[in-house]
């Protein structure tokens, strides 16, 4: 089947959700999996386990004592604006007239005045606000209706009737009671926003007030001093550069946050592309640090890492298990190791590490072929219709390799000595029942599907050979039939799959291409899903809740800066 970008991301929630609290809840058995042909040693999951057990609540303490500190800028808004159609412009909007921010300080205002102040730029913080008074008394209470927005759409669009498929909450409306005036007021809540909308809902009709001014704290852990140089090759990949820090800086809090206007999780996906681009740019590896030890302190009873885990009031797992973020554990260990040097955090985590393989490979049949399985989200992009199978199987041969990999770098090859046997037999299952040879492509499932997702992975894990992952990354760019990706975080693996089949141009045509044009659609930091021709497309049945600062977004500043070391981009074990 076909999918358009109308139908794609409108159909998907409702499957996601169904498996939000799916995945293995107890121990994996090994019959009839290559676990039992893999030569693995009987008792190697149960020693790693044991270790794990002993070892989660010393993770949390360590994770406690990495948290960063934050850092906390104030900001100003740069103009009052006023938002106009345009059929043309993002979403249908675009700002029309502005005008100088005093133009609303030191008037009186009464019920039903409104006014939208832009701050330039997008942020996640805290706003304040500064009422006086103009006669004394004011003699009844300020009611203010305050709504914030990252989009133009947030702040021109009405909330209600919501018909959206997560809560309402999420929306960022306030309605702000000031008893007292004049008074400075510092709202407790943090908010991610470029816009915010001030409605007078209704006020005193004889003591008169006003709004001395407006201000907001933006708070990050990502510090601008210590980035690392970057020269730009031109003016547009300098701004692709800006508006990707940005998204990873508005992210960057006590942990590694998906989106600071919804969700605010930490997702195990999410966190790998983060950690790669503070990598290239604010290398605050405490951070990392920090989130790793958080999503292994609450791993399940059975060693299961956690897809997700929430950090307040205290930290906890979240009831999703992606087998595809599990396979990116030992991927997002390794990369820590090899950028940070923390060799005694990567031993401290090697057993769990370890123990995802009884999960990831649970799926993998005697042969080496995974087979989809059902009582797992297998997510690979926001893509309801896609078929899975031959990208998680390229995701898991993934991981098993960052595993190997790892293992040599900790002087630990004997306790997984069994994986390049069984790299090799996954490699050749995967040419063997997932390669088109008249094609030159790989196909997924029973229907022999064909997708940019399932070149790609194929490619980063390895399975092609150098002429072969040139051939298939061409073919499936130009093929008009391939399923394509809907969301950055599947794009992301498609440039790094370009660059590591050695189409460095083609790589760098996409990159400017796809995240290009959310900059020219005015993008300040990158957004969680876009498809190019469909501005309001939404896994959540409302752009409104969109976000438009999302973690798995932030990469172009990573491929940028690192994108021509194709090394870093597969895992090959020697055979």
């Amino acid at each position: 089947m076909k999918t358009t970008p109308a139908t794609v991301l409108a159909l998907v929630l409702p499957a996601a959700l169904s498996l939000l609290a799916q995945g293995p809840n107890q121990a994996p058995l090994t019959d009839g999996t290559v676990k039992a042909a893999a030569g693995i040693p009987a008792d190697l999951f149960s020693r790693q386990m044991a270790l794990v057990g002993e070892r989660r609540a010393a993770w949390l303490e360590k994770a406690e004592q990495a948290t960063p500190a934050l850092l906390r800028i104030p900001k100003k808004p740069v103009a009052v604006i006023t938002v106009t159609n345009d059929p043309a412009a993002f979403q249908g909007w675009k700002i029309g007239s502005t005008a100088e921010v005093k133009s609303v300080c030191d008037r009186p205002l009464k019920p039903g005045d409104s006014f939208i102040l832009d701050f330039g730029e997008h942020l996640a913080g805290y706003a304040q606000l500064g009422l006086r008074a103009f006669d004394v008394p004011v003699d009844a209470p300020v009611r203010l209706q305050l709504i914030f927005g990252e989009a133009l759409s947030e702040v021109t669009e009405p909330f209600d009737p919501y018909t959206g498929g997560l809560t309402r909450a999420w929306l960022q409306d306030e309605t702000v009671n000031v008893d007292v005036v004049p008074q400075d007021v510092r709202l407790p809540r943090r908010y991610a926003f470029r816009y915010l909308k001030v409605t007078v809902v209704s006020c005193s009709l004889h003591g008169r007030f006003g709004f001395s001014g407006f201000g907001a704290e933006a708070v990050t852990c990502a510090d601008e001093t210590k980035l690392a140089p970057f020269a730009p090759a031109s003016a547009e990949d300098a701004a692709l550069d800006r508006v990707a820090r940005a998204t990873l800086r508005d992210c960057m809090q006590t942990v590694f946050e998906d989106g600071p206007k919804r969700d605010r999780r930490l997702w195990l996906g999410d966190l790998r592309l983060q950690a790669l681009a503070n990598y290239a740019t604010y290398r605050n590896f405490d951070l990392v640090k920090r989130s790793l030890y958080i999503l292994a302190g609450t791993c399940t009873d059975i060693g299961l890492v956690g897809t997700c885990s929430f950090e307040k009031p205290e930290p906890v797992r979240g009831g999703n298990s992606i087998l595809d973020y599990t396979a990116l554990f030992a991927p997002t260990v390794l990369e820590y190791l090899e950028a940070s040097g923390d060799r005694a955090t990567a031993e401290d985590l090697w057993p769990l590490v370890v123990k995802q393989l009884d999960f990831t490979l649970e799926p993998v049949n005697p042969e080496g072929l995974l087979i989809t399985p059902k009582s797992w989200w297998c997510f690979i992009d926001w893509h309801r219709t896609l078929d899975k199978q031959a990208p998680e199987h390229a995701v898991v041969l993934f991981g098993l390799k960052a595993t190997q990999r790892l293992a040599e770098r900790l002087g630990k090859t004997q306790e997984v000595a069994f994986i390049p046997a069984l790299v090799a037999r996954m490699e050749e299952s995967a040419r063997k029942s997932l390669w088109d040879e008249q094609q030159g492509l790989f196909v997924s499932g029973p229907k022999r599907e064909v997708s940019w997702a399932s070149q790609a992975w194929m490619v980063l894990a390895g399975v092609p050979s150098p002429e072969q992952a040139r051939r298939a990354m061409q073919a499936v760019i130009n093929s008009p039939s391939a399923e394509k990706p809907v969301t950055p975080y599947m794009h992301h693996y498609v440039v790094e799959a370009l660059q590591a089949a050695g189409l460095k141009g083609e790589a760098a045509a996409h990159l400017r291409d796809y995240w290009g044009e959310m900059v020219r659609k005015g993008a300040d930091t990158f957004w969680e899903v876009y498809v190019s021709g469909d501005d309001k497309l939404s896994p959540y049945k409302s752009h409104l809740m969109n976000s438009y600062c999302h973690a798995w977004s932030c990469t172009p500043t990573y491929l940028l800066r690192k994108g021509t070391n194709a090394q870093r981009t597969t895992l090959n074990v020697q055979r």
